[in-house]
């Protein structure tokens, strides 16, 4: 009876072990799962959402460079953009209240009472987009999604009641200068992807890499309500 037990024991842990080979394609991606399949869904309903809440973090930003540190707000496909950016200009921070829309861009700053406009130079100077273009298909953050390198799909996790999915690969530098005007065209960005599986909506990213010269730096980027109907005017 014990021998019986015992080979039952080893026959499990044989069936277990082939049925794990099944289900990974051996370099951490689940057999059957197309990444690019995935990410061109997720492209597809960003661009279809009427607009989207975006956050967004740098993290390692070089104090030697005018760089683009955060951003909050809502952008839309009309496309407009409203909320706020930070820019560090020798180190310091410049925060902003930020209105894009109709082709301009307007910013308050902190000692200012008013609106002003800004030129798409001045902004690009300091590292910062034409904010109103986050959502754009050929521009914003979906556009280096269907073109990630080398895509792989790393698994799932749980936040919440959500099942995220998460995708690495590299964006390609030359994608990157819609939203990030100072990002070399000819470098790669190490970058992962969080996305709900039921919804098929892009929930986080982070891409690393050379923005600016002499710093490997990061930018986290979080999106969430999806859909909401804004209306953003020239202030």
């Amino acid at each position: 009876m014990k021998r019986l037990v015992a080979l039952g024991a080893v026959l499990v842990l044989a069936m277990t072990g082939c049925s794990d080979n099944k289900d990974d394609g051996g370099d951490g991606q689940k057999t059957g799962e197309d990444p690019v399949a995935l990410l061109t869904e997720v492209k597809k309903t960003i661009d279809e959402a009427a607009s989207v809440h975006l956050v967004l973090t740098g993290r390692d930003l070089p104090d030697t460079a005018q760089t683009l540190a955060k951003g909050d707000g809502v952008a839309t496909h009309a496309p407009a953009f409203k909320g706020k950016l930070t820019v560090r200009a020798a180190g310091s921070p410049i925060d902003a209240d930020v209105v894009a829309v109709g082709g301009k861009v307007y910013a308050k700053l902190p000692f200012t009472t008013s609106f002003a406009e800004l030129p798409p130079s001045q902004l690009a100077g300091l590292g910062a987009p034409d904010p109103a273009i986050f959502l754009d298909p050929a521009k914003g953050i979906t556009s280096v999604l269907p073109t990630l390198k080398d895509p792989v799909i790393k698994g799932e996790t749980r936040e919440g009641s959500k099942v995220l999915t998460e995708v690495t690969g590299a964006v390609q530098g030359k994608t990157l200068q819609g939203i990030f005007p100072k990002a070399p065209a000819d470098q790669d960005f190490p970058s992962s992807f969080k996305i709900d599986k039921d919804t098929k909506q892009l929930v986080s990213a982070t891409i690393s890499g050379p923005f600016y010269d002499g710093a490997t730096s990061s930018y986290d980027v979080t999106l969430d309500r999806y859909g909401e109907q804004v209306e953003i005017t020239k202030p």
